[in-house]
């Protein structure tokens, strides 16, 4: 087992996914059929033999907090460390709305946790990214280089051609040492120029005494007020990741990730390793007699009698006779009449679309209709 406390934010400053996160947080957003995001990242620690994991969560957690209950799914009943699902509410904590400002309020509100772990190394992460990750290596790699913080970084992962708005860019020397961060704001970026996968590694001690020191000062975002002020300072080293990356901040990038999944080569990375999730003991598939399916991802519990191409579909779906569903994301226990045509449309849980309805969006622009809505 490795010596590593893994701490996840099941949210993101920056996430821009609409209506698929009034209801939730983006932990608990479905992915892939069957899976969370949270799935990736929380099964990516069990993997590495990290059995002491704490998720912090921010608002809308309840679904989160059911899909993950004591952790059994992930191994991680445990009696030293395991998982522990760290609320907002419930803390001591200097907002009055008990709902912290930034990363370091968060970790500061929790620090009382963390404490108790036997852990001498932190990890943390965030939820918008889906990757395998050797952490075992950066692990090595951190100590070795006596860093003070490893910050894991990427270069067009998976052969993407942007960077994502939002997202820290990370200026280093020719040691990997970073001495500046920057927020990407255009386009006008360099398209291999190395930004932050939200992965850091520093020894728990040390992270307990910036944490408090950045609260003194009323500091309270943790890329900005620790990695770009500290730079200078301390030893903070990059570390990057060859590996697969998905990022999920905006719906045209939940859209691009559930698409990419339709391919094999691509499916193969990510499950190189087990991914786990909340088990659900559902019927097998039913596909009626005249029914056409191609290039999809078809979940346990669906009935399906029209046409599916390029498409992930979630648990308990029924798709009508005579319905045409084409380059779109259907979640769980929703219903498609017959008749139907849709494309590049993401219906969230519990949705019913009418006999005969049509919706048509663009692969940068879905069309995303509501948890519980009727068409």
């Amino acid at each position: 087992m490795l010596d590593v406390l893994g701490i996840i934010f099941a949210h993101s400053e920056r996430e821009n996914l609409r209506e698929l996160t009034d209801v939730r947080t983006l932990a608990s957003v479905p992915m892939a059929g069957k899976y969370r995001m949270i799935d990736f990242i929380l099964s990516n620690f069990v993997n590495q033999d990290i059995g002491d994991v704490s998720i912090i969560a921010r608002n809308r957690y309840h679904s989160l907090l059911d899909h993950l209950g004591v952790g059994r799914e992930w191994d991680l009943i445990r009696k030293r460390g395991g998982l522990r699902i760290l609320t907002p509410y419930g803390q001591a904590s200097t907002n009055t709305h008990a709902m912290y400002r930034g990363t370091i309020e968060a970790l500061a509100a929790n620090m009382h946790s963390f404490r108790r772990s036997m852990a001498q190394y932190v990890i943390l992460a965030g939820s918008c990214m889906i990757y395998n990750m050797d952490f075992e290596h950066i692990l090595k790699s951190h100590i070795d280089r006596g860093a003070d913080i490893t910050a894991v970084y990427v270069r067009r992962p998976g052969g993407r051609m942007s960077i994502p708005l939002h997202m820290p860019i990370l200026h280093m020397d020719e040691e990997e040492r970073i001495m500046d961060l920057q927020v990407n704001g255009d386009d006008m970026t360099p398209n291999d120029s190395p930004w932050g996968t939200g992965v850091y590694v520093i020894r728990k001690s040390l992270l307990e005494s910036l944490v408090a020191d950045a609260m003194v000062g009323g500091r309270y975002d943790f890329q900005q007020h620790i990695i770009q002020r500290l730079a200078p300072v301390l030893k903070i080293l990059g570390y990057e990741y060859k590996g697969h990356l998905m990022e999920v901040s905006t719906v045209s990038g939940y859209m691009q990730a559930n698409m990419a999944f339709l391919d094999p080569a691509v499916r193969s990375q990510v499950f190189a390793e087990p991914i786990y999730t909340k088990i659900k003991d559902s019927v097998p598939v039913v596909y009626s007699h005249g029914c056409c399916v191609k290039n999809s991802i078809i979940s346990d519990g669906c009935h399906i009698e029209g046409t599916v191409e390029n498409c992930v579909i979630s648990r308990n779906v029924r798709i009508g006779k005579g319905a045409v569903v084409r380059n779109s994301i259907i979640m769980q226990h929703t219903e498609v009449l017959s008749g139907v045509s849709l494309d590049h449309v993401i219906l969230d849980k519990d949705v019913m679309v009418r006999e005969n309805r049509s919706l048509s969006g663009h692969s940068s622009y879905p069309v995303v209709v509501g948890k519980g809505s009727i068409v």
